[in-house]
């Protein structure tokens, strides 16, 4: 993989992650209901986000966009995928 295909993967993943905790956070899930561990692991990926230069969310923003107009067949496909893949130290 090259560099910038690493890169531009490694941010999907990492919006892919913040935008699925806190799509949690937003159906219900009160903070004050959340372990610490949970807390701390939102609040690194808060800090990551604000941390991330402006083109690039606008990036993760749109492919979250992107993702929400999939079918629910191919979103769950690709969560098997990924799933698959992270197990396998790919």
């Amino acid at each position: 993989m090259t560099k910038m295909k690493s890169r531009n993967w490694f941010l999907v993943v990492i919006g892919f992650v913040l935008l699925l905790e806190s799509r949690a956070l937003a159906d219900g899930d009160d903070w004050r209901k959340l372990n610490p561990k949970e807390k701390d692991k939102i609040r690194r990926n808060y800090e990551r986000w604000e941390k991330l230069p402006p083109q690039d969310k606008e990036h993760l923003r749109e492919e979250w966009e992107r993702w929400n107009r999939m079918p629910q067949d191919r979103r769950d496909r690709l969560k098997q995928r990924f799933e698959d893949h992270r197990r396998n130290g790919d």
